[in-house]
């Protein structure tokens, strides 16, 4: 009777510890940077194009369900499919210079995602001539 009231103690202790180390904790996603310099360029430059990768380093899948910019001179596009734990997606950032003001630039893209960690911010900086 000993034995088995010890068990089931044990039992109470190790099965809530175990449980809750094998929860998933959910998707979370990493940038390979949060700032992207594109130095110097002149309002006459090509559009430039900037592949932005990321990884899901979280324990579910990610999806990125939509990217905002703060100016008409940037567009982005993505893939909308599930990020597998441990792998990567790219944001692709395009950056017009002709329909940005002259000086320097900062411009925020905002990154909604099923991530835990809510909205991410990248910041776009360059100087225009």
């Amino acid at each position: 009777m000993r034995r088995a009231a010890m068990f089931i103690a044990l039992l109470m202790v190790v099965l809530p510890v175990a449980l809750r180390a094998e929860s998933p904790t959910g998707a979370d996603i990493e940038f390979q940077t949060k700032v992207v310099d594109l130095g110097t360029l002149f309002r006459d430059d090509e559009v430039q194009i900037v592949r932005l990768s990321y990884t899901n380093t979280g324990d579910l899948p990610l999806v990125v369900t939509e990217v905002t910019t703060s100016c008409s001179c940037t567009t982005v596009s993505y893939e909308r499919r599930k990020v597998l734990p441990g792998e990567r997606g790219v944001l692709s950032i395009a950056f017009d210079p002709s329909k940005a003001p002259e000086g320097s630039l900062y411009r925020v893209l905002k990154v909604y995602s099923t991530a835990v960690g809510g909205v991410q911010h990248i910041t776009l900086k360059a100087e225009i001539e």
